[in-house]
C-alpha cells in the first residue's frame, strides 16, 4: 500500500465514521418510509436475514434497479456451480429482483461502508468472489474484502465525465481501490481510458459492452396487454419513462404542444420512483389535466389526458404499446437511464442532453437511427411527434458482452487468490535444515496457492515458495480469520502464541505422521487444535481425537518415467548400462541404511551388473554411523558397486529416481515416507518394509515387494526376486506409475487440504 492510498484510505474512514449514524438513521427512515420491515432494514447494517448456504458463494453488488436487472443473466450462469448472493440498495431494487431473479439467488441489502456493518456482513456471508457493477465503488467494501483474501471483480465498469472528474480529485483513494480489482470489464472504451489514467494496471482490463445489451427483454403480462389495447383502441399515445424531478414538467409541455396536432393523443407516464406518483397527479392536476392514476386502480378513459403509471415492473407494458418513449434522467443531469429496453421492444428512444451513463450505447443506437438526442427541453415535441407513427424500432446489431466468457472468466478468478493480499493460510516451517516437512511444504505450497491465499514462513525456504516474513505475523490485521497448519510441536506452540498472547483470530491445524504415542506434551497441543490432519490410517489410529486422512501426494509432472534413461545416467555420471538399485534418504539405524548395504552384500555377488547406491546426509551424530557403512562395503569388496553419493539439493532429486531399475526403503520406524512414492511416480518399483505408510503406498506383487522390517535376509530376497524377472520389474515399474497418477497425486493432497481450510475459514 503506498503513503499517498494509506492516508487517502485513513482520511476516508475517519470521514465515514464521523457521518455513519446520520447515515445509518436516514438510510433506515428511507426504507422504513418505502415498506421495509425493521428486520430487513437492519441488513444494511451488515444483519443478515437469511443463512449462509455451504459452499461456494459469490456476491454481487448492483445498487440499483438497473443494475440489477442487467447482471441477472450472470447471475444465472454463475448460479450453476455456486451460491448468488445478490445485493442492492432500494426498496425498488429489492421488489424488482423478487420478481424476476431466477430460482435460488440470494437477496440482501448492501451494508453501509461503516466499519461495523462491512465486517458483520462479511463475518457472516463469507464470499468466494466479490464483483461489484458499473459503478459501485465503496472504499471499506473493497479493502475488507482484500484483507480476507477475496477475489474482487468489476463489471459493466461505467463511469460518466463527472464521476472521473471526481476520482481524479481524489486519485490516491481511487487508485487504494483500483489496486485491490483483479478485473475490470468496462462497458467502453472511454470507462477502460479512464480508469487506467487513475492508475488501474492495463494487464487487469478488457472492454466487453454493456451488460444491459445482454439483457432479456423487459417482461411483458400480455393479458394486461390485451386489455389495454382494448381499453384504447387506436388511440394514439407516447411514452415518459424513467422521469425524474422537474422532467415531469417538460413532459407536460411537450405534450401539450403534441396534443395541438394530435388533439387525442395519450401520455403514459413511468415515474423513476412510483412512490412519488401521488405528488406527481396533484401537481399534473393542478394544471388542468385529466390523470388516472394505475397505482390507485384506475384505467383510461377517453377524457384520460395522461395516463399516471406509478407502478413497478411494466415498463415492457409502455413501450410495447408505444412507438416511442422519452427516457428520463436526461434533463435532470442524472447521466439518463437504458434505452436498450425500449429499443428491443420496439419502441425508439429519445433522449436529452445527459447520457454519460450510456454514451456509447447511445451512440450505436443513434447511429441505428432507433434513438435521437435533443439538447434543449423545447426539441423534445418535435423529436417524439416525428416518430409517433413511425414503423417499429429494428437496431443494427449492436456488440453485446459474452456473457459465458464473462461467467468462466469469474469463475476462474474466484478460484484464483488475490495478488498482494495477506495470506488466509500461513504454514509455518521454523526448522531450517532440510527435512522431510519442509520438503512437504516446499511442494504443496506452490501448488496450493494457485487456490487459496496461503503463504509459508520461517528460514531456508526457497525463493519459489510464497513466503510471509516471520515479523510480518504480529502485524496482520488481527480481525481476519486465518488458519495456521502446523506440522511439529514448535509451530503449533507458535500458533497458540499468536492467537491467545497476540490475539490473532487463527484457526490451528496440525498434521501428524507419527505411527506411535505421542507424549504428553504434543497430546496437549494437539488436544487444542481446531483440526487434526493425519497422513495415513495408522497414523490418525495413534491420535485420541477424530482426524481427518490426508495421504501425502505427489508431483506426477517432476517425478516422472525418464524419456531416455540411458541419456540421464550418463548426465548424472552413472554408468548407462548397469542395472540400479537406489537407497535414499537420512542415513541412520531408523531409516535402516545398514539393512540395505547387507541385502546388497548378499545380492551383488549374484548380479554382477548392478551397482547399489545410497545417498543422503547423515547428522553429526550418525556420521560414525555412516562411516561405519562405508567400511563394511569395503570389507565384502563391493566398495565399487556399493557406492555412496553425495545429498542432492530437494529440485535436483527427480531425475536420480528416474535413473534407477529399483528402489528399496528399508526403514525399521516410519512415519509416513515420501521416497517409495517418489519413486513409483518415476516408473521405479518398490521393494519396502512393513512400517509407517508403506502398506498403504506398495502394493505388493503388482508395484514391488513388502518384506518384514529388520530382516536383512527378506529383504535380500525381495531385492534378488526382482532382479532375477527383467521383464516382471519392468511390469512393475509402469504399474506403479500409474497407481501414484490414480491415487497420490500432489494436486489431490493440496485440494484436499484446501478444502479443510475452507471448511476452517467458513465455521463462524
Amino acid at each position: 500500500m503506498s503513503l499517498a492510498g494509506a492516508a487517502a484510505y485513513a482520511g476516508y474512514r475517519a470521514l465515514a465514521a464521523l457521518v455513519a449514524l446520520r447515515a445509518a438513521r436516514r438510510d433506515a427512515a428511507k426504507l422504513g418510509a418505502q415498506g421495509v420491515p425493521p428486520a430487513r432494514r437492519a441488513e444494511r447494517l451488515g444483519n443478515a436475514t437469511s443463512p449462509r448456504p455451504d459452499g461456494r458463494l459469490i456476491w454481487i453488488h448492483a445498487v440499483s434497479v438497473g443494475e440489477a436487472m442487467s447482471i441477472l443473466p450472470l447471475c444465472a450462469r454463475l448460479s450453476a456451480d455456486a451460491h448468488v448472493l445478490l445485493t442492492t440498495s432500494s426498496a425498488t431494487s429489492a421488489e424488482m429482483v423478487a420478481r424476476r431473479a431466477p430460482e435460488g439467488i440470494l437477496h440482501q441489502f448492501a451494508p453501509l461502508d461503516t466499519a461495523g456493518a462491512v465486517h458483520r456482513f462479511l463475518e457472516h456471508w463469507r464470499p468466494d468472489l466479490f464483483v461489484l457493477t458499473e459503478s459501485e465503488l465503496w472504499p471499506r467494501q473493497i479493502t475488507e474484502a482484500h484483507l480476507r483474501a477475496i477475489p474482487i471483480a468489476l463489471v459493466g465498469a461505467r463511469l460518466s465525465d463527472r464521476s472521473l472528474r471526481r476520482w481524479r480529485r481524489i486519485a490516491p483513494l481511487a487508485r487504494h481501490m483500483l489496486d485491490r480489482i483483479a478485473l475490470v470489464l468496462p462497458q467502453d472504451a472511454r470507462t477502460a481510458k479512464g480508469l487506467l489514467a487513475l492508475g488501474l494496471d492495463p494487464g487487469r482490463v478488457d472492454v466487453i459492452g454493456n451488460l444491459k445489451c445482454a439483457s432479456p427483454p423487459l417482461p411483458v403480462d400480455h393479458t394486461e396487454l390485451a386489455r389495454m389495447r382494448e381499453t384504447l383502441g387506436v388511440r394514439p399515445l407516447w411514452v415518459a419513462a424513467s422521469t425524474h424531478p422537474g422532467e415531469e414538467e417538460i413532459v407536460s409541455a411537450t405534450h401539450e404542444a403534441l396534443r395541438r396536432d394530435t388533439p387525442d393523443l395519450l401520455l403514459i407516464l413511468a415515474p423513476r420512483h412510483p412512490e412519488r406518483g401521488a405528488e406527481i397527479a396533484r401537481a399534473l392536476q393542478s394544471d388542468g389535466w385529466q390523470v388516472a392514476r394505475r397505482g390507485a386502480g384506475e384505467m383510461p378513459t377517453p377524457e384520460t389526458d395522461i395516463y399516471l403509471a406509478d407502478t413497478l415492473g411494466e415498463l415492457g407494458l409502455w413501450f410495447t404499446l408505444s412507438n416511442v418513449a422519452f427516457i428520463g434522467g436526461s434533463f435532470a443531469e442524472m447521466g439518463g437511464h437504458n434505452p436498450f429496453e425500449a429499443v428491443q421492444l420496439g419502441c425508439h428512444a429519445v433522449t436529452g442532453p445527459s447520457v454519460t451513463n450510456f454514451a456509447g450505447l447511445y451512440d450505436d443506437l443513434i447511429a441505428s437511427d432507433v434513438a435521437l438526442r435533443v439538447e434543449r427541453a423545447s426539441d423534445l415535441a418535435a423529436a417524439v411527434g416525428a416518430r409517433l407513427h413511425a414503423g417499429a424500432a429494428e437496431p443494427a446489431t449492436l456488440r453485446k458482452p459474452d456473457m459465458a466468457a464473462v461467467a468462466d472468466a469469474l469463475r476462474r478468478l474466484a478460484a484464483t487468490p488475490p495478488a498482494g493480499a495477506d495470506p488466509r493460510v500461513i504454514a509455518p516451517n521454523f526448522k531450517r535444515r532440510l527435512s522431510g516437512v519442509t520438503a512437504t511444504i516446499v511442494r504443496l505450497v506452490p501448488l496450493q496457492a494457485r487456490d487459496i491465499a496461503i503463504r509459508a514462513t520461517g528460514p531456508g525456504l526457497p525463493s519459489h515458495v510464497p513466503h510471509l516474513p516471520l515479523l510480518r505475523l504480529l502485524a496482520l490485521p488481527a480481525r481476519v480469520p486465518r488458519v495456521w497448519h502446523a506440522r511439529r510441536n514448535v509451530e503449533m506452540l507458535g500458533g497458540l502464541a499468536l492467537k491467545h498472547l497476540a490475539r490473532k483470530r487463527l484457526k490451528l491445524v496440525f498434521t501428524s505422521a507419527s505411527q506411535r504415542h505421542h507424549t504428553g506434551l504434543t497430546r496437549w497441543l494437539i488436544a487444542r487444535m481446531d483440526a487434526v490432519i493425519a497422513t495415513s490410517d495408522r497414523s490418525a489410529a495413534y491420535l485420541q481425537r477424530r482426524a481427518t486422512v490426508i495421504r501425502h501426494g505427489i508431483d506426477t509432472e517432476t517425478f516422472a518415467p525418464a524419456a531416455d534413461r540411458a541419456a540421464l545416467r550418463r548426465a548424472l555420471d552413472l554408468p548407462p548400462e548397469a542395472i540400479l538399485i537406489g537407497c535414499y534418504g537420512r542415513i541412520r539405524p531408523s531409516k535402516g541404511t545398514d539393512l540395505f548395504v547387507e541385502a546388497m552384500a548378499q545380492v551383488l555377488p549374484r548380479h554382477p551388473d548392478a551397482i547399489a547406491l545410497v545417498m543422503g546426509r547423515a547428522t553429526d551424530r550418525e556420521r560414525a554411523f555412516a562411516a561405519r557403512l562405508q567400511e563394511r562395503a569395503r570389507e565384502t569388496g563391493l566398495a565399487e558397486r556399493i557406492r555412496f553419493l553425495p545429498e542432492v539439493a530437494t529440485h535436483a532429486i527427480a531425475g536420480h529416481y528416474a535413473a534407477l531399475d529399483l528402489y528399496v526403503a528399508p526403514q525399521r520406524w516410519e512415519g509416513f515416507g515420501l521416497t517409495p512414492l517418489e519413486a513409483m511416480a518415476s516408473g521405479v518399483p518398490v521393494v519396502a518394509t512393513r512400517v509407517g505408510a508403506f502398506e498403504e503406498l506398495v502394493v505388493d506383487g503388482r508395484t514391488g515387494a513388502l518384506v518384514a522390517p529388520d530382516d536383512a535376509g527378506a529383504l535380500a530376497a525381495a531385492i534378488g526376486g526382482a532382479l532375477d524377472d527383467p521383464d516382471r520389474l519392468r511390469v512393475q515399474g509402469a504399474e506403479a506409475r500409474a497407481h501414484v497418477a490414480r491415487a497420490f497425486t500432489l494436486e489431490a493432497e493440496a485440494g484436499a487440504l484446501n478444502a479443510v481450510y475452507r471448511d476452517l475459514l467458513n465455521r463462524r
